[in-house]
């Protein structure tokens, strides 16, 4: 197993890149958020890796930071979902708001990404909503019925989005959600327009 690459790029495009380790030039399948990464950085980079081996041969996809790496794997755990898909899944959305939508259960975000339709994401929600609820589940842990913005607003950033998107999100999700004891359904509604 290669976990990570460090080296020199070679040669850089929209999905592939090519990192000289020591003389050595691995190819690597990446995502567009890494592509930006690698573009941004001055010729010397690190990648967190997967090598897949198949009959029909080797490869590599790389990751500019652990937690991409990390969704990749729980994509490909998912029945129907291949190592490219995955990449593709990735390169069109970001794993906040693809972890988020997945753990509110947003088929409609999902199904926006190229390539993926109805079944495909419902298989996504069904295998990885238990990975990502624990989100869903901080968000509506309090036994206060009051509306308590601070618990909402701490579950959103540990999601990864800004402080001002989360903020504006959920005083409309407030709005939209006529029974404000129903913490989940509050927070379902937040995630979904921060995912618009």
């Amino acid at each position: 197993m290669i976990d990570f690459l460090e080296g020199i790029v070679e040669s850089l495009s929209q999905n592939h890149v090519i990192i000289n380790v020591n003389g050595v030039g691995y190819g690597v399948f990446i995502t567009s958020s890494t592509y930006n990464a690698i573009k941004e950085a001055n010729g010397r980079v690190k990648l967190f890796t997967y090598l897949q081996a198949r009959e029909t041969g080797v490869e590599l996809y790389g990751f500019s930071d652990k937690e991409d790496k990390e969704i990749f794997m729980a994509l490909i755990s998912v029945s129907g979902i291949g190592a490219k898909s995955a990449i593709n899944i990735l390169s069109n959305a970001t794993p906040e708001k693809l972890r988020a939508a997945i753990a509110a259960s947003d088929e409609s975000y999902i199904t926006r990404i190229p390539g993926l339709g109805g079944k495909k994401a419902q298989r996504i929600i069904v295998e990885l909503k238990d990975k990502f609820s624990e989100y869903l589940k901080e968000a509506s842990a309090s036994p206060d019925d009051s509306f308590d913005e601070s618990e909402y607003m701490e579950a959103l950033t540990k999601l990864g989005f800004g402080y001002n998107q989360a903020k504006e999100a959920l005083r409309e999700a407030n709005k939209a959600v006529k029974d404000s004891k129903n913490r989940e359904l509050i927070m379902k509604e937040a995630i979904k327009r921060l995912g618009r």
